[in-house]
């Protein structure tokens, strides 16, 4: 009986699934693409990240390594360079003093030169003079054998040497090569004598038919403003012997400036000209009786 009793339940259970309405099952969805896409690239990103973290390690590593080494290096020429500053300053501190040294010893030296060129001078000077006392001896003596010979008690003119000319107290000598007044003079002062200052009208007449009708330069000049005579003794104009509208201080020679020297024109007058010109020229020497 209870077996028939579980017949007729599963019997009435079973009409009652055939009446009842079958519930459909959830269709199943599809897995997402969305979130497949989404896991792959967070897995190629944090792939991505550990190999570029892999990569910066390597590099702070390999970096690491030549920074030391490049600080190694850093250092020794840091210490070539403090060494080689420590040479150069102690050479230059040596130069200095060598310099010093140098210096003080051009210091006695050129001291030393300007004591020995002054007494050079001194003693050339002195020379210079005792030539010139000799040179006057020697024509005083070479008088006085004349005087001797001759019998002569009162000389009224003065001696002179070799080739030159007396007139009264003073000797004359010319010389027809032209120069320029500056060197005319010099040569005049090697001879112990000076370009020739006229004193008189006699002189003026003696000097002036000797040299005729040459160019001649006499000892005056007014370079310095004014005309002097080469021994500085001021001058007064005497018209009587200047050429005829002399002096004019002309300046259309060309040679620049204007006429500041004067000579004996070829007929015996004085003129002035230009300093540079090649004249000849007339020495005078002052003579003891």
């Amino acid at each position: 009986m209870i077996r028939d009793y579980q017949d007729l339940s599963v019997a009435f259970n079973a009409e009652n699934e055939d009446d009842v309405p079958k519930r459909k099952a959830p269709p199943k969805l599809p897995r997402s693409r969305t979130w497949g896409r989404r896991v792959c690239p967070s897995r190629h990103l944090v792939l991505i990240l550990l190999g570029l973290s892999i990569v910066l390690t390597v590099t702070v590593i390999v970096f690491g390594a030549k920074g030391h080494l490049y600080n190694s290096q850093l250092q020794k020429v840091q210490e070539s360079l403090e060494s080689l500053n420590q040479t150069a300053g102690k050479e230059i501190t040596d130069l200095q003093k060598q310099e010093t040294g140098a210096e003080g010893r051009l210091t006695d030296v050129e001291g030393r030169v300007k004591q020995l060129t002054e007494e050079a001078n001194g003693a050339r000077e002195h020379l210079l003079n005792q030539m010139k006392e000799l040179q006057k001896s020697h024509i005083r003596l070479n008088c006085d054998f004349e005087d001797f010979k001759h019998n002569r008690t009162d000389r009224v003119e003065a001696c002179c040497p070799k080739g030159w000319d007396a007139f009264r107290k003073s000797c004359y000598w010319e010389s027809r090569v032209g120069k320029p007044w500056q060197e005319a003079k010099a040569e005049c002062e090697s001879r112990d004598a000076h370009l020739v200052i006229i004193n008189s009208y006699e002189e003026q007449q003696f000097v002036a038919v000797r040299v005729r009708p040459q160019y001649m330069w006499i000892g005056l000049t007014d370079s310095s403003g004014s005309w002097k005579w080469v021994d500085g003794s001021p001058y007064a104009i005497q018209q009587q012997y200047w050429c005829a509208d002399q002096p004019d201080d002309w300046y259309g020679h060309g040679l620049g400036g204007g006429e500041d020297c004067a000579h004996l024109h070829r007929d015996g007058c004085w003129n002035d000209d230009h300093c540079t010109r090649d004249y000849g020229w007339i020495c005078e020497m002052e003579m003891n009786t």
